[in-house]
């Protein structure tokens, strides 16, 4: 996924994965705005018309030397709103868009900028289901979606993305199991056919202690949540034939292991800073929540 599971996809299908300044605005309180939001997630404030920005700022770990290598451009800024909340049967749809800002600036004298939106959602529902696409930078704090793929399966066999307890985070670890099957989309009049598999993924989300949050909003005292995510590529076509001790069956190709993101989220507020394995931290600059 153009965060990290985009990249890695790319390098399957290659062959070549072996298995201060001014006054800051007055932040948010917790307990957040007077609207009531989707499914009661105080801890995610989902109403129509909230909106987040986050900026890069400097994580205090780097990445390491091989994973820096597999790093997708980092956005500089990334504006999260809430377009639209639907009921649809027992679930609620929550339409979220994201508008990314990067910086490709190879000469001072000549800024260059380039802009992208994509969209997502998050559904969720009163039995305790908050699912949120991988599109979104909320899903596991690496912004940038994927590009390229399209999946025509990514169901969840096990839990979700945030298991809630009266609209906050829990003390008890969950573990959100993903089963998808994702195609290459070739290039428009190319009439390529490109390669296609399944990902398997296991994301483990452990509560940590709660953490004080420094943003341009001011302090928070976040709840953490550490998210651990390992998982396997198997292609449909393998580029070589299987061998017989695999069975005749394509290996699967595992995901790096120890792949560990943080996320900081505040009651009222929402997410208020990210931290992936590409030492890509995003930090809440501006909060505007009804």
């Amino acid at each position: 996924m153009r965060s990290r599971h985009a990249a890695l996809l790319a390098l399957v299908v290659s062959g070549s994965l072996s298995v201060v300044a001014t006054a800051a605005p007055k932040k948010p309180a917790a307990g957040g705005g007077k609207a009531a939001p989707a499914c009661g997630a105080k801890i995610l404030p989902l109403v129509v018309g909230n909106q987040w920005t986050y900026n890069l700022t400097p994580a205090l770990v780097a990445a390491q030397p091989a994973i820096a290598k597999l790093a997708p451009m980092a956005p500089k800024s990334i504006v999260v709103d809430v377009m639209a909340v639907d009921a649809k049967g027992a679930d609620t749809v929550v339409a979220i868009r994201e508008k990314l800002h990067f910086d490709v600036t190879k000469d001072e004298k000549k800024p260059k900028f380039i802009d992208r939106e994509l969209t997502g959602t998050v559904t969720c529902n009163a039995k305790g289901k908050f699912d949120i696409s991988p599109e979104l930078t909320w899903f596991a704090g690496e912004p940038g979606g994927y590009q390229g793929l399209a999946f025509d399966k990514f169901d969840r066999k096990k839990e979700t993305s945030l298991k809630l307890t009266a609209g906050a985070i829990g003390e008890e670890k969950w573990t959100e199991e993903i089963a998808a099957h994702w195609t290459q989309i070739p290039s428009k009049d190319s009439g390529a056919t490109l390669q296609s598999g399944t990902l398997e993924l296991e994301r483990a989300f452990i509560p940590q202690e709660k953490e004080t949050v420094t943003t341009k909003m001011g302090q928070y005292q976040a709840e953490k949540l550490a998210l651990t995510t390992t998982g396997r590529i198997t292609l449909d076509k393998p580029l070589s034939a299987p061998t017989a001790e695999a069975g005749g069956v394509s290996k699967p190709s595992e995901l790096p292991a120890e792949w560990i993101n943080t996320i900081w989220l505040v009651e009222g507020v929402g997410v208020v800073q990210t931290l992936n394995q590409y030492a890509h931290q995003y930090t809440l600059v501006d909060a505007q929540l009804k």
